[in-house]
Parts: C-alpha cells; sequence; structure tokens
C-alpha cells in the first residue's frame, strides 16, 4: 500500500469520530444549562462567602481546591436542567444514578464549606464533585432493563 492510500483510510477513519464529537458536545450544553451553571456558581460562591469566610490569602490551598469544587459541581448540576419542552424525566435519567450524582454534586461543596480552611478535605470535595460530573456525562438517560 502507498503512503497517499494509508493517509486517505486513516483520514475517512478519523472523519466520523469528529462529526459525532461536533454533534453530541453542543447538544449537551444548551444555553439554558450554561446560564444555570453561571447562576450555581455565583450561588455556590456567595454561600461559601457567608458561611466560610472564604480567605484567598490565609489558606491558599483551599482556596484553590474549593473554587475547584464549586465550579465543578456547577457544572454537573446543570447538566439536571432539562431541554426546552423535553420535560424532566429525559434529563434526569435513570432515579438511582440521578441520585448518586446529585448527591455527589451536592457532598462536594458542603464538604468544603464543613471543613473550611482544611485543604485535604477540600480535595476530597473536588474528587466528589468530579465523579459527579463524571456520573451525569457518562450515564445512560433511561434505566437498562434486567
Amino acid at each position: 500500500m502507498s503512503q497517499v492510500h494509508l493517509h486517505r483510510e486513516a483520514s475517512l477513519e478519523m472523519a466520523p469520530m469528529a462529526v459525532i464529537a461536533g454533534v453530541t458536545a453542543p447538544a449537551r450544553w444548551l444555553r439554558r444549562r450554561r446560564v444555570a451553571a453561571a447562576v450555581l456558581l455565583a450561588g455556590f460562591v456567595a454561600l461559601v462567602g457567608a458561611t466560610a469566610a472564604w480567605p484567598l490569602t490565609e489558606a491558599p490551598l483551599w482556596t484553590v481546591l474549593t473554587a475547584g469544587t464549586v465550579l465543578v459541581s456547577s457544572l454537573a448540576l446543570a447538566l439536571f436542567v432539562p431541554r426546552a419542552c423535553a420535560g424532566w424525566r429525559h434529563d434526569l435519567g435513570c432515579a438511582p444514578c440521578a441520585i448518586a450524582g446529585l448527591a455527589l454534586a451536592v457532598a462536594g461543596p458542603w464538604l468544603a464549606i464543613e471543613t473550611a480552611h482544611d485543604g485535604p478535605r477540600a480535595a476530597l470535595g473536588l474528587v466528589l464533585s468530579g465523579a459527579a460530573l463524571a456520573r451525569r456525562l457518562t450515564e445512560p438517560p433511561v434505566c437498562e432493563r434486567p
């Protein structure tokens, strides 16, 4: 096989992936979900500031980890916002899976607030928030029947 033939086959194999990625990514992050993520982020920042007196210079590690936690949690929670005219059931997903993702998304910031200024606990909060976002991005929209 010639180099040109191999290059053409490789580009044909990669084309469907790019099309699939280009179609699914914008569909997941609709404008209403981006707005919800921004509102949730502002709410989390205000909540942390009011309850834990967010010390930017006294606890820099906790500050960075908590900022990451509230950002990731707001993204995970924004994925629960339904599409226009789609209803709640489709975007909520499978009830046990959705509840686990919701609990993780709320537990991350709660842990960072509850153990204010403690870096390792804030790191655990970031891990919980990351797990919530990963669940919401990968879980199926409906439960599989056994």
